[in-house]
């Protein structure tokens, strides 16, 4: 069975590629998602305390997750806006096993930027793309299990709210390598996107209009490249 896993900072992040998610996970696709944080620098929303925000974001994230259908979630134990100073052996060993535990084809993270420049996306980029390369190298953690080689390390496009009036400027486009159509899955992508009750005020602002959930976008980082571009399936 193939298989993808979504690699993150914070919980919320995965409803950039929310569609996505749900859209191959109907289909029977192995989805994981790996938060390497819990979030406890976010907005309260006025729903809990500081102290109870960790807790509440880790439920809303596998909320969330439920909704769409991923079926394994892993929560890593760093500490949000300075997932910079996770001690990098703890974390490539973390993210290995799942690697080597789930076996995916294609993997989603930020990319090396971030997406909009958070330092928490760029070094989870970072993390991720150590951890791929450890993987697939049987030297590396041998007592995990089997080395595992990913095929596609993909990134969500920085601009994710696409309407149908701007996949025809996308086409040519470099970096949107894969388009996928994702109108189907609006509802559950917004019910999705609503399980995050803390950040939903900021989450509303930007998913503000049903017919920019129609497509989301993914530049490959680098793996086997589709024989045209862009490609409207991850695994073509």
């Amino acid at each position: 069975m193939p298989g993808l896993l979504f690699i993150f900072a914070h919980p919320d992040d995965e409803t950039f590629s929310a569609g996505t998610i749900a859209k191959y996970a109907t289909a029977g696709v192995e989805v994981g998602l790996i938060c390497a944080t819990r979030g406890e620098r976010g907005s309260t929303g006025d729903l809990c305390s500081i102290d109870e925000l960790p807790r509440v974001r880790e439920a809303e994230v596998r909320e969330a997750a439920r909704i769409l259908g991923v079926r394994r979630v892993e929560m890593l134990p760093y500490e949000d806006q300075k997932l910079w100073t996770a001690p990098i052996e703890d974390i490539r060993r973390r993210i290995t096993a799942t690697l080597r535990r789930q076996k995916p084809q294609i993997v989603i993270t930020f990319d090396p930027n971030g997406a909009n420049q958070h330092t928490d996306h760029i070094v989870i980029s970072r993390f991720a793309a150590d951890a791929v390369s450890a993987a697939a190298d049987p030297r590396w953690y041998p007592e995990l299990g089997d080395a595992h080689s990913v095929e596609r390390m993909l990134w969500p496009w920085p601009k994710p709210l696409l309407s149908e009036e701007t996949i025809s400027e996308l086409d040519e486009q470099p970096g949107v390598d894969f388009i996928i159509e994702v109108g189907d899955f609006r509802e559950t992508k917004g019910a999705a996107t609503r399980a995050h009750r803390t950040q939903y005020p900021g989450l509303r602002r930007l998913f503000n209009s049903d017919v920019r959930l129609l497509f989301e976008a993914f530049r490959l980082g680098w793996g086997a490249r589709p024989h045209t571009t862009p490609a409207h399936d991850l695994f073509a």
